[in-house]
C-alpha cells in the first residue's frame, strides 16, 4: 500500500475562472518527488489538499489508505507550511516543545537543529518577528523532525541564503521519510540524485520521469509520437521527449517561461 496515493484529483476555488488542480494522478512508496512548477501552477495547492486544508472538487487523496478528509490527529505526516506553525502566536522555542509532545519526540533534536543552522536566537522570537527566509528554514526544519513518515516540502529554498540550502538539501537526502517537494527552481534538481521528477503548469501533472533524466529531457510544441508526457494548455499543446526536442527543459529559468517561449 502506497503512503500517498492522489487519484483524479481536482480542486476548484470560487469565483476562479479554472480549476487549481486537474485530474492529478500520483503515488508515494518509499520514495521522493519533486514537483517543479511556476508560481500559481498549482504546486502549493496540491500540498494544502493533501493535508486536508483544502477540499477537493473531484478525486481524493488517501494517507496508508486512509482518506485524509476522515482523518484526525495523524502525527505522521509533516510540512514546511507557515499557515500550519501560525496557528499559535507563541516564541519558537514553545512552538518547539508543542509539536515535540504532539509527535512523541524529544525538543532537544529541533533545538540542536536550529542551532547548526546558525538559528539558535530565534528561538525566543515569534514567527512573524522573523525575516522571510528565517521563516522558511524553521519551517522546513519542524517538518523534517521528530520521525515523519510523509513530508511535504512547499518552495523549501525560497528566500533562503546558499550556506543553508546546501545544509537543507544534505539534510532532505538523508532523511528516512517519503517526500514530495515543490520548487520553480531547476537548477536544485541535480543535487536530487535518486528521485522522481514532475512538472506542473496551469495545475496539470506532467510525469513523473527521473529527476537524473532533466538533462535529456526537452519540451516541443504538439504532439510527437515518440512523447513521455502530452500536455493541453490554454497556449496549445506540448510534448515532453528525452534526448531531442523543441527546447531542453533545463534551460528555462522556469517552466511558464519556457511553455511561453514555444506559444
Amino acid at each position: 500500500m502506497a503512503v500517498l496515493e492522489v487519484r483524479g484529483l481536482e480542486v476548484r476555488y470560487p469565483r476562479a475562472s479554472a480549476p487549481a488542480l486537474r485530474g492529478i494522478d500520483l503515488s508515494l512508496d518509499r520514495e521522493r518527488l519533486v514537483v517543479v512548477g511556476a508560481n500559481g501552477s498549482g504546486k502549493t495547492t496540491l500540498v494544502r489538499t493533501v493535508l486536508g486544508l483544502v477540499r477537493p472538487s473531484a478525486g481524493w487523496v488517501r494517507f496508508d489508505g486512509r482518506d485524509v478528509r476522515t482523518i484526525s490527529g495523524e502525527t505522521g505526516v509533516s510540512t514546511n507550511l507557515a499557515e500550519v506553525y501560525r496557528l499559535i502566536s507563541l516564541p519558537v522555542r514553545d512552538l518547539v516543545e508543542i509539536v515535540a509532545r504532539l509527535k512523541g519526540g524529544d525538543p532537544a533534536e529541533l533545538e540542536a537543529r536550529l542551532r547548526e543552522f546558525e538559528l539558535g536566537e530565534v528561538l525566543g522570537r515569534r514567527l512573524f518577528e522573523l525575516s522571510t527566509g528565517e521563516q522558511k528554514i524553521v519551517g522546513d526544519l519542524f517538518a523534517v523532525s521528530f520521525g515523519p513518515r510523509l513530508v511535504l516540502l512547499d518552495e523549501p529554498f525560497d528566500n533562503v541564503d546558499f550556506s543553508r540550502r546546501r545544509r537543507f538539501v544534505r539534510l532532505i537526502r538523508e532523511l528516512r521519510a517519503d517526500l514530495l517537494l515543490n520548487t520553480h527552481e531547476l537548477e536544485l534538481i541535480a543535487q536530487l540524485d535518486g528521485w522522481r521528477l514532475a512538472l506542473m503548469f496551469e495545475g496539470r501533472f506532467l510525469g513523473p520521469f527521473a529527476a537524473a533524466d532533466l538533462d535529456r529531457l526537452y519540451l516541443t510544441r504538439g504532439t510527437r509520437a515518440d512523447a513521455l508526457a502530452v500536455m493541453e494548455t490554454s497556449l496549445g499543446t506540448f510534448s515532453v521527449t528525452r534526448d531531442s526536442g523543441d527546447r531542453p527543459v533545463k534551460s528555462a529559468t522556469s517552466l511558464n517561461a519556457l511553455v511561453e517561449s514555444l506559444a
